[in-house]
């Protein structure tokens, strides 16, 4: 292990975007200390879908090709009505000519975590310290000093710089003292996981499906091999409690409203999940030698599966900067444009464009929601306009506006 612990970077949380920016830091040469809550990496149900500009990204870790076997291809995807069915179909082949990914590459989180896990935990730059939770953190001149609570009581730690990946309710995001400003909606999602399989019955591996009452999101992901695992994702009204949503006849009558079982049984339901969701994003990324990455510095509703794909390209784009300034070849005033950057991007694309997403499917309005799916099959038939949508929630206008940013 590095001896010298003042020019190694304190890392707060060992999720995807935690473990991204800590591999990505120690193939640079860089010392890190990750310091995570858990004393096992959480595998229930939670993101899955990695985009084509993230498999790129990837690639400089040398990840992505692993990555890719664990995973499943899904290039098209749907736009449906729960009524009257499919309404627009896309397919990400279409973009082949400027990507090696034309798909969404379905990944549970977990896996990919654990991939990198495995591999940082081989480098004699890497320690990685389980059952700490990040209380409080002071920056200094020289550097910052945390203070974590661990099996043995209150542990503190040095380093040059820190970075909180450690969620909506980070500790170093309040340690730094800006906001956290947007909402938290009224109603929470359900996530219900069947080893049905939907696609021979015309669901594409991806589908959003609109509704005035109850709208839902659903996605095929690999699992334990084929034919791998859907989700249903609802929502759940703020009067219904957990036992409720967790009902096993409330939940047949939620998953039967998409389809009816072809056979006239109940489909069978491996896994269930509640959750709150928020649109928030920090007022600032960076402040001295703190920073804030993924989860901690911006989270959003899935709809559209960006907010992985941005806590990614966040300990990317973060973790070059500070090996730019390790090695000499910038100052530190690129961390301003670390933020510049990456909060600039959050705002424009990854909120505006997840917040368009559920105002779409719940659109209660007879006129507004006809309005908007004659537009879906006007935009899918017309190639151009499918390009462009297609560039934009597939995230590469939001990998070409940070690029533009300096």
């Amino acid at each position: 292990m590095h001896k010298n612990k003042n020019d190694r970077v304190i890392i707060a949380g060992a999720g995807p975007v935690g473990l991204t920016a800590a591999y990505a830091l120690i193939r640079q040469g860089i010392p890190v200390l990750v310091l995570e809550s858990y004393t096992d990496l959480p595998t229930e149900p939670r993101a899955s879908t990695f985009h084509p500009p993230t498999m790129k990204v990837l690639e400089t870790l040398d990840v992505a090709q692993e990555l890719h076997a664990m995973g499943i291809e899904v290039a098209k995807w749907q736009y449906r009505d729960l009524k009257d069915g499919l309404v627009a179909e896309f397919d990400l082949d279409s973009l082949a000519d400027i990507t090696r990914y034309p798909y969404r590459l379905h990944c549970e989180q977990h896996k990919y975590a654990q991939m990198l896990l495995r591999k940082a935990e081989k480098s004699d730059l890497c320690e990685i310290r389980k059952g700490r939770t990040v209380l409080s953190a002071k920056d200094g001149d020289d550097g910052v000093t945390i203070v974590a609570d661990g099996p043995n009581g209150q542990e503190s730690e040095t380093g040059r710089h820190l970075i909180g990946c450690d969620g909506g309710r980070s500790a170093v995001r309040q340690a730094m003292g800006v906001s956290f400003e947007g909402q938290t909606f009224e109603e929470r999602f359900l996530v219900l996981t069947t080893p049905f399989d939907y696609a021979p019955y015309g669901f594409g591996g991806t589908c959003y499906i609109a509704d005035p009452v109850r709208w839902y999101s659903m996605f095929k992901v690999p699992a334990d091999g084929p034919p791998g695992r859907w989700r249903v994702v609802s929502p759940v009204t703020p009067e219904t409690s957990e036992a409720e949503a967790f009902d096993d006849g409330q939940c047949q009558a939620r998953i039967q409203a998409v389809l009816a079982h072809p056979e006239g049984g109940d489909f069978p339901i491996l896994h269930k999940n509640i959750y709150q969701v928020h649109q928030r994003i920090a007022g600032s990324f960076a402040s001295g030698n703190i920073f804030l990455a993924g989860d901690a510095a911006h989270i959003n509703n899935p709809l559209g599966g960006m907010g992985l794909n941005f806590g990614i390209h966040d300990a990317i784009n973060l973790s070059e900067k500070i090996g730019a300034v390790c090695r000499g070849d910038a100052t530190e005033d690129i961390f301003k444009l670390y933020d510049r950057q990456r909060r600039t991007v959050a705002e424009e694309y990854l909120l505006a464009q997840t917040a368009q997403n559920k105002r779409d499917l719940e659109e209660r309005d007879p006129e507004m929601r006809a309005r908007r799916q004659m537009e879906w099959r006007d935009t899918a038939a017309n190639p151009k306009k499918a390009r462009e949508f297609l560039l934009r929630t597939a995230m590469f206008k939001s990998v070409e506006r940070a690029e533009s940013i300096q």
